[in-house]
Formats: C-alpha cells, structure tokens, sequence
C-alpha cells in the first residue's frame, strides 16, 4: 500500500479503536515483558498496545506521534510479567520483551520481520520504510480486525486496516537497507550524536565539511612549518617571530576544526 500522510488523530480516535480491538475475544495482551510504570497527565486515552513517548520532564508518558518519535519510550502493557512500579504511576510501559503492538497498514501491509515505527495517528504504530525510531520487529503479519477512514494532508479519505502484531521490543535507531552505503560506526555515531536517526545526505554533508576542515588545517599546519623551518635556517635571528607566526597558524587551525564540528553539529541536530 503507498504511504498515506495523515493528520495525528488523538484521544477519541484512539478510543473508538480500544472500544473494537480490547473486546476479550479479540484481544489478549502478552504477560512475558518486562515494564515500567510511569504517569500519565494528560486526557489522553492510554489502551494496551498503544506507542508512548516520554514528556519533557521524563516522569509522565503521552501518545507517541512523529514529533515526540526520539522520545519513544515503549509500549502500554497492562499484564506485564515484571513492573518497575513506582508510587502513584499506574501507566505500566513494556521496555523489553515480546508483546502485541497496536498497529495499522498506513505505511504497507506489515509482515513479520518489519520495523514498527510511529505513525502519524497518535499511539499507532506501522512499518518503517526510512530512517526513523522504531518501538521493535514484527514476529506476525498484521491481522486486521477493524477498518477506519482518516483524511491526508490533501483532503482526500483513505481507509486503514487496523489490528495487532506481535513484536519483540527494541527502541532503536532503524536504517533500511538501501541506505548502507556508509559505515555502521559512522551512522550510529551521526544518530548517537543527533539523538535519532539521520539521513544519508546530511551523514554525508557532515562527512564532507569535516574532512574539509581537518584537510585545511593539516595544509596550513604542515606549509607553515615548513616555512618557518626554512625561514629559521636562513635567519636565526628570527626565531621570536617565526614562533608568533606560528602560534597564530595553530590558532587559526584550531578555530577552523572547531568551526567544522560546531557547523556539523548544528546540520545534525537542527
């Protein structure tokens, strides 16, 4: 199915799809993970399966969307094996383990082996077709129990297929396959460095402005060197000078590393 760009749906949305999906005979959530409980200060609707991310102060939880995606936390679980509760949180959130996943068929049918990624309606998961935070892997085909119609970003009405998947937990930073043109260590480092995934062409962009960087001040370092080695042998009586000058070329070369991180930095983060 082709991506559909929807709207983040919340609250009733969410709980018209608990209403259908939570009834006992279509939905049995697992009891082998293990969670954390955490508090919920918003009029959310929090339902077993649902994607969370933490809020700003890291204490309380809200429905996952793509603009809270880098503070994925897990999945609402509310028969966990293991609960690291915590006085007057009740929100019990998988961290690990294998448990069924609130998702739908807005980005693909998903199949098991997929990435489960956020979705733009909130709490809803779906497959991971480019860089992004995914909660886990899919270890089912999606079985879809129930179909809603949401709106994109055009106006036009798309219907969605929504159901749980069973998924092994694991929030990390997912790169798809066509895209393992640089190494592992650079891509991780480049995520690492912007708390989430990055794309290939600002990795790239980052890659080229800091080799030019350190290119420049090997140049300038390695030529002044040299000139004031020579410059030292023709006239010894200016050494004081030669060494100023010097002082200032590894001045310079440091503003211009220091500029190529902070500028590499900022394409990352920004």
């Amino acid at each position: 199915m082709k991506a559909i760009l929807v709207r983040c749906i919340t609250g009733s949305t969410l709980a018209f799809i608990a209403v259908i999906l939570l009834s006992p005979l279509a939905y049995a959530q697992s009891s082998s993970t293990i969670a954390q409980s955490f508090k919920a200060d918003t009029a959310q609707d929090f339902v077993n399966g649902a994607l969370v991310s933490t809020k700003d102060n890291k204490n309380s939880i809200e429905l996952a969307t793509p603009r809270t995606a880098s503070r994925l936390v897990g999945v609402i679980d509310g028969n966990p094996l293991v609960s690291l509760s915590k006085d007057g949180q009740d929100i019990e959130v998988v961290l690990s383990g294998t448990t069924d996943v609130l998702v739908s068929d807005i980005n693909g049918t998903i199949k098991s082996g997929d990435r489960i990624t956020v979705s733009p309606v909130a709490g809803l998961g779906m497959k991971a077709t480019t860089d992004s935070q995914i909660i886990g892997t899919a270890q089912d085909d999606l079985q879809a129990t129930t179909t809603r119609n949401v709106t994109d970003r055009n106006g036009k009405h798309h219907s969605i297929h929504i159901g749980h998947v069973r998924t092994q937990i694991g929030i990390a930073a997912y790169q798809p396959s066509g895209n393992d043109l640089l190494p592992p260590i650079i891509q991780n480092t480049a995520n690492s460095i912007a708390g989430g995934p990055v794309s290939l062409a600002r990795v790239l962009i980052c890659s080229a402005l800091l080799m030019l960087g350190f290119v420049t001040t090997i140049i300038l370092v390695y030529t002044s060197t040299r000139s004031a080695m020579t410059s030292l042998g023709r006239n010894p009586l200016a050494a004081r000078a030669i060494r100023r000058g010097l002082y200032q070329v590894i001045t310079i070369s440091l503003a211009v590393v220091g500029s190529s991180l902070l500028a590499s930095y900022l394409i990352l983060t920004i």
